[in-house]
């Protein structure tokens, strides 16, 4: 939490949305990965983050790179899974999201937060469990999700729908790799978000901006430590309000409008995410039939 807070008052509140997401992939990789890999990894999110700095709401450009990062997700996936599940986030939050940065400051902000994540875990010596996904499980996985999230986000930015971009976001998050794990991520996330919401929303009503940062900034410090221990409901409560207060400081109004357009595009999202989950589980059923 501390360095985003000094990240926060020297770049802004984009800056340390951008280094606190990067810590998140660097405490993600390091327990799992070699320095090299892990340095690989970083640097790939980084590569991303700059793009979709450039691309902004342009939407071909936002859905190809939507596709290449769900498709470099699932080929890291059969090492772990989720090792790269922030970096499609990273595209949409970087490109037509609340983060505005240009292409070098979010690569530089991007590695300094992978360097810092990497730091921190190796300091603390925090582990994560390796949990492999068969080869072709995480590839149907990761086109079927980028194919989706590509064409949700060609869509939102064709049309300019404010903040469509949180159903994509709903289905990257929430649409896990392994099956056993899509039950409790998907309930996970919609319960997080309702709370998460419910939380942003008291913050902007009744605290000063100063104090509505501070909840953001440990929203950001409880989403990077339970995306290490695993607890999605609390990933999605903690995630919902940093998102929502940054984007709404000193602005009631504009809070209520946000908030409900979270709760909404987020039951959207898992309503995709579920179908998805259907026809994947369906295609693996068949595939298995056939192979028996």
């Amino acid at each position: 939490m501390i360095p985003s807070v000094i990240v926060s008052v020297l770049g802004g509140a984009s800056a340390s949305m951008g280094f606190g997401l990067a810590m998140g992939l660097g405490m993600a990789v390091t327990p799992v990965s070699k320095p090299r890999q892990a340095a690989l990894l970083v640097i790939i999110g980084a590569a991303l983050g700059g793009m979709a700095s450039l691309a902004g709401s342009t939407p071909w450009a936002v859905a190809v790179l939507m596709f290449v990062s769900a498709v470099l997700s699932a080929a890291t996936n059969k090492r772990s899974a989720g090792l790269l599940s922030l970096t499609p986030v990273m595209v949409i939050l970087f490109g037509p999201g609340p983060i505005n940065l240009t292409w070098w400051a979010a690569v530089l902000w991007i590695l300094a937060g992978g360097v810092a994540g990497a730091l921190i875990t190796r300091l603390l010596k925090f582990q994560a469990p390796t949990l492999p996904v068969e080869k072709r499980t995480a590839w149907e996985h990761g086109i079927a999700v980028g194919l989706l999230c590509a064409a949700i986000m060609y869509w939102t930015l064709t049309n300019n729908i404010p903040h469509g971009y949180w159903v994509a976001v709903t289905v990257l998050m929430a649409l896990r790799p392994l099956a056993n794990q899509r039950r409790e991520t998907l309930n996970g996330r919609l319960i997080g978000t309702f709370l998460g919401a419910m939380i942003a929303l008291l913050a902007v009503l009744f605290l000063p901006v100063w104090g509505a940062v501070i909840v953001a900034v440990l929203c950001l410090f409880f989403l990077v430590w339970y995306s290490m221990g695993g607890a999605y409901l609390m990933q999605a409560l903690a995630l919902t309000p940093m998102l929502l207060i940054f984007a709404s400081l000193g602005d009631v109004e504009r809070g209520f409008e946000l908030t409900i357009e979270r709760v909404i595009f987020t039951v959207v999202g898992i309503a995709a995410a579920v179908l998805v989950a259907l026809l994947l589980r369906r295609w693996e059923s068949r595939r298995e039939a056939l192979s028996g």
